[in-house]
């Protein structure tokens, strides 16, 4: 096992243990010097230099397809992306945990790990710890009832671009699960025998975490405050170097591993825009969720049907069962009906059937497509259908922001195979396809571009080259 000062005094074991999963090169030195810098954070605070650690390497991800569709039932195309969470732990051998963030060394989080008191209460919106926070109150609550848990001593480094849509929150709640589940060997733990029984239960359960939600009989509370699904979690915990993974949800499933081209890559524009899921943009995040269950709610009411659970995916299903030989416009007439007739919804007619569409098209008929169309090499196709997926989250799903949008439009007219903006919206990333040989050549044009045109914004962009890469691991 490694000592934490094989961790921070040289950087040559943690690169060949990285370079084992597949993180290589100057990604793997890149990688060694985050987790030697949270390592000193923990020297710094009284830990020995001769303590075991476990490393962890937990990234952020890459929504390629599958906008707003996973807390419907939807399916979304996935990658793990370059940028990470780095996470440097030493057992404890009592309850307390104190975790570190290189970013905020003089702000540690210690709590206790045998309480669900909610101290989050006491920080200001947006505090760094409210996820860490999070997810051990949601540990407590399932696994410490009956058990005494024992904690850690965890010191995160991260080069995710901060509120970028890569899932930097949905990362630390995984990163915090996978070094408290080993610290305490909770897959054997009753409540999680009972309750997660496949590994896309863990991640659905990860979602519940952060969205505050019930899993099976592991009861939640508030969460973070956002009504999201498991995307992010999924994608997190399962994807693999080189490929794009397909899973649809509400249940989580593995539909397909997509093998990304040897010869492409993804460039990705982080725009500068801050993609904060706090204050307003809250609101605006949760709204694209509440619409979505509104609508399915409409649409059973005005047929008489009882589906649960109570999502998009399973109007899509029922439409097909009572024979509707267009699922598209037989969900949208029987909303709009149903409301002519007087009906009481939380939002019009016009914004649930938009919302409807926007979720069918993008979820039944662009992304089963689309990775088709990769896997055929066929990029022009491809293209054409990742524009169509850029264009119902700018008119449909209403989340762009000026600077995203013009991105991906810049993306293509440069030359790019395909390009998108990504993740929850109102600000954060934008991805494109292009050849591995023509990419940098073509960062370098998209920066000018963005430049010239949001020059504001672009002083805080960020512009990187990456392939799919693996989800997290132990090293």
């Amino acid at each position: 096992m490694l000592q934490l000062k094989d961790v921070v005094e040289g950087t040559a074991a943690t690169v060949a243990l990285l370079t084992k999963h597949g993180i290589t090169g100057t990604l793997a030195e890149e990688k060694a010097a985050l987790f030697a810098e949270a390592g000193k954070l923990l020297v710094a605070n009284g830990v020995a230099n001769t303590d075991p650690v476990s490393c962890y390497f937990v990234p952020g991800r890459i929504e390629v397809l599958g906008k707003h569709t996973d807390y419907a039932g939807g399916r979304s195309l996935l990658a793990a992306i370059s940028k990470a969470f780095c996470i440097v732990c030493s057992d404890r051998t009592d309850n307390s945990c104190s975790i570190y963030s290189t970013d905020k060394p003089d702000d540690p989080v210690i709590t206790t790990m045998g309480s669900e008191e909610d101290s989050t209460k006491k920080l200001p919106q947006g505090h760094w710890s409210n996820y860490p926070l999070t997810a051990l109150r949601r540990i407590c609550r399932n696994f410490g009832s009956d058990t005494e848990l024992k904690g850690v001593n965890m010191s995160i480094a991260c080069d995710i671009p901060a509120a970028s849509g890569m899932s930097t929150s949905s990362a630390i709640i995984c990163g915090v699960w996978i070094a408290l589940s080993n610290r305490n060997n909770l897959k054997e733990h009753p409540n999680y025998k009972a309750n997660i029984k496949r590994e896309e239960d863990l991640m659905e359960y990860l979602g519940c975490c952060e969205n505050g939600q019930n899993f099976r009989e592991l009861i939640g509370d508030k969460g973070v405050g956002t009504f999201g699904g498991s995307e992010d979690h999924t994608a997190i915990m399962s994807c693999t170097p080189g490929n794009l993974h397909m899973y649809s949800y509400c249940p989580t499933v593995k539909e397909s591993i997509i093998a990304f081209p040897s010869d492409m890559t993804f460039i990705i524009a982080v725009s500068g825009a801050i993609a904060e899921k706090t204050g307003d943009k809250m609101k605006s995040y949760n709204d694209a969720s509440l619409l979505a269950k509104e609508a399915a709610r409409v649409y059973c009411e005005s047929t008489g049907s009882k589906i649960e659970p109570l999502h998009l995916a399973n109007c899509v299903k029922a439409s097909k069962d009572s024979g509707a030989s267009d699922v598209l416009s037989d969900v949208s007439e029987k909303i709009k009906s149903h409301l002519e007739k007087g009906a009481a919804a939380a939002f019009s007619a016009e914004l649930l059937v938009r919302r409807w569409v926007q979720f069918y098209q993008e979820s039944e008929e662009i992304i089963p497509q689309a990775g088709k169309a990769l896997e055929e090499a066929n990029y022009k196709h491809f293209g054409e259908l990742v524009d169509k997926s850029q264009l119902l989250t700018d008119t449909h799903l209403q989340n762009q922001v000026p600077e995203t949008v013009a991105l991906a439009a810049m993306g293509r007219e440069l030359g790019a195979k395909a390009a998108s903006a990504f993740g929850a919206g109102f600000g954060g990333s934008v991805w494109a396809l292009h050849t591995s040989k023509e990419a940098p050549a073509f960062m370098e044009q998209w920066k000018t571009a963005y430049a010239a045109k949001f020059p504001e914004a672009s002083a805080k962009a960020s512009f990187f080259i990456m392939t799919p890469g693996p989800g997290a691991i132990k090293l």
